[in-house]
């Protein structure tokens, strides 16, 4: 019967569940596999520049296809580096497949000193263990006989738990033969789901949507983490009822829908929409992922006797739960249960006026000014990546157009983290594209401090022909520090960076006309509308000049709350608070009306 090395069958499973691009470094423990990715049929390798990266890449490349991101480092040193990637994609539940070249079977059963390892008798699985917290499975292959399905399993727990998996291959075994036919059973990724208390859940939030008044829908970023972005849009269009985002669900939902209120970021937020929030008589929030930097340090406060919460494993209605369904699976069968008609019908939400910066007159770009201008430079089908940090929180409270993919890491926060998702993010959309998907562009926002961190990225994406557009606000350092703690010491500076070198420094194709800065709001405005920025051929770097005591309100707002000392801190160390009061003051009656 025909074989093929297991090496082979691992990169063909991994690529029959739809993942087309393979991201990681060389090592000696993995080079004879590496290999068997050129060998797979569609499958196509991106080297980069540490595993770190690596990891970080994979990450945006899950993140935007909704299939793993697979990343492959060797044994010890390389699997080590990619740890703190791995780690954020366990706390924000991204799927990753993790694939460690390991010493060969011999080296590890006679404890060889072997380089990469520790001690006079090492115990060559120990980084094994170092990553145990932070996986959802693992493959630890060690017989060709039993390895296949080992395989398949860690990659059907990556679809299920949505998050990290690993399969740990002794290079050695690698090249051993197994079945080929073996390929011909596809993979179950279907969730194990208790049929009867799906139905009791569905039944139990018709019931309370039908005596509900006044219902809402929360869209969180489990529900895209769990693919289930399709049922949450169609539950929105047939209910009708007014719909909030988060931080981290931005533009799951259409915020062009004449439903959508806004982004309910707990306390602090834009004017009325908290208050719309607390009208509704109940809630269904869908993918909760109830973190401090996702709701305003804990601010955003729900009353569980009028809330469903839809999990990714069980549904609770008014404090019953209805264990051991999923998300997915469970708002298709809620979406097919609803009558074609909407159940309420409603007008439109009556919400306080915008508040006006006071700095409107500056000509300087402030971040008063250029968040709502970015938003609108956005274009339906765009990729997004926020950096954690002032990105983040400038962006969210002005709404998307449609179509927009926006991923921040906001959770997790580890800031580098944007620049090589978003090599990850490019590649997937234009995976996407090409299968006849969304055409768009793929749009970087991040700081000079985070972007130092990973620079090297930008180097693998010119290298790689990608045309990503790439905006650097260059605000002299780590300004979220600065504002908790230490304004002006020295530890919140960065290197001074002259960005203008930066492409030539990696061969771009044309660097001359793929640079540009921007000190001014006219420069600004003159930048973003040059065709190369419009519509980039090659990757577009923008370096964005702002004071470094300017910062987004809501930054300012979320740290303000705090108390008065946080409030005396900010005013004392001269912060700009263009919204005043960052924006902590009541709305008033917002006079939500349904009929």
């Amino acid at each position: 019967m025909p074989r093929i090395t297991l090496g082979r069958y691992m990169w063909e499973r991994i690529h029959q569940v739809g993942v087309d691009t393979i991201f990681g470094v060389p090592g000696d423990f993995n080079l004879q596999f590496l290999d068997s990715i050129f060998h797979t049929k569609g499958l196509k390798w991106v080297g980069n520049q540490n595993e770190l990266n690596a990891a970080y890449a994979a990450d945006g490349y899950a993140r935007i296809k909704g299939v793993p991101g697979c990343l492959v480092t060797t044994h010890g040193v390389g699997e080590l580096s990619a740890l703190n990637g791995i780690a954020g994609a366990q706390s924000e539940q991204v799927k990753l497949i993790h694939v460690v070249g390991q010493t060969t079977r011999p080296m590890q059963s006679n404890h060889l000193m072997i380089h990469h390892s520790i001690g006079q008798k090492p115990d060559h699985r120990q980084y094994d263990r170092a990553s145990e917290g932070l996986r959802f499975a693992a493959a630890r292959l060690w017989d060709k006989n039993t390895a296949p399905q080992e395989i398949d399993r860690v990659i059907r727990e990556c679809f299920i738990q949505s998050g990290p998996v690993y399969i740990f291959l002794p290079l050695d075994l690698s090249a051993e033969e197994v079945d080929v036919d073996l390929l011909k059973s596809p993979i179950d990724l279907s969730p194990s789901i208790d049929i009867a208390s799906q139905d009791k859940a569905v039944q139990a939030i018709q019931d309370a949507l039908s005596s509900a008044q006044k219902p809402a829908i929360l869209i969180d970023a489990l529900a895209h983490r769990f693919n289930a972005a399709q049922e949450s849009r169609t539950l929105v269009s047939k209910l009708k009822a007014p719909f909030f985002s988060t931080n981290m669900s931005k533009g799951l939902v259409d915020e062009v829908e004449e439903t959508y209120v806004g982004l309910w970021n707990g306390e602090i937020g834009t004017p009325g929409v908290k208050e719309a929030a607390h009208s509704a008589d109940l809630m269904l929030i869908l993918g909760y992922l109830a973190a401090d930097t996702n709701s305003s340090g804990f601010s955003r406060k729900v009353d569980p006797s009028r809330t469903i919460f839809i999990h990714p494993f069980e549904v609770v209605v008014k404090g019953r739960t209805y264990p051991n369904t999923h998300i997915k699976s469970l708002l298709a069968a809620l979406n097919a249960q609803l009558p074609t008609s909407p159940m309420h019908t409603l007008q439109k939400l009556s919400l306080p006026p915008p508040r006006i910066p006071d700095d409107l007159s500056a000509t300087h770009i402030t971040q008063s000014w250029l968040w709502p201008r970015m938003t609108a430079f956005l274009r339906p089908g765009d990729v997004l990546i926020g950096e954690t940090g002032t990105t983040v929180f400038g962006l969210c409270d002005n709404a998307f157009p449609r179509d927009i993919r926006f991923q921040t890491q906001v959770y997790y926060g580890s800031i580098g983290w944007a620049t090589p998702a978003t090599l990850g993010a490019e590649i997937a959309r234009r995976e996407l594209e090409d299968a006849g998907g969304s055409k768009g562009r793929t749009i970087l926002i991040t700081g000079d401090g985070s972007m130092a961190m990973t620079i090297q990225e930008l180097g693998t994406m010119i290298k790689a022909g990608l045309s990503p557009l790439v905006f650097v606000i260059n605000n002299e350092g780590y300004t979220v520090e600065r504002m908790i703690w230490g304004a002006q010491q020295a530890y919140n500076d960065i290197v001074p960076t002259d960005y203008s070198h930066l492409l030539p420094l990696f061969r771009h194709p044309a660097p001359e006309t793929s640079f540009h800065v921007a000190r001014t709001k006219e420069e600004l405005e003159a930048v973003l509308k040059k065709e190369s920025v419009l519509d980039p051929q090659h990757l577009t770097l923008v370096e964005v000049v702002v004071d470094k005591l300017d910062t987004a309100w809501r930054l300012g707002g979320q740290l303000a709350v705090r108390g008065e000392a946080a409030r005396e801190y900010l005013r004392k160390e001269g912060f700009v608070d263009a919204m005043g009061g960052w924006g902590l003051e009541g709305s008033g009656d917002v006079g939500v009306k349904w009929s």
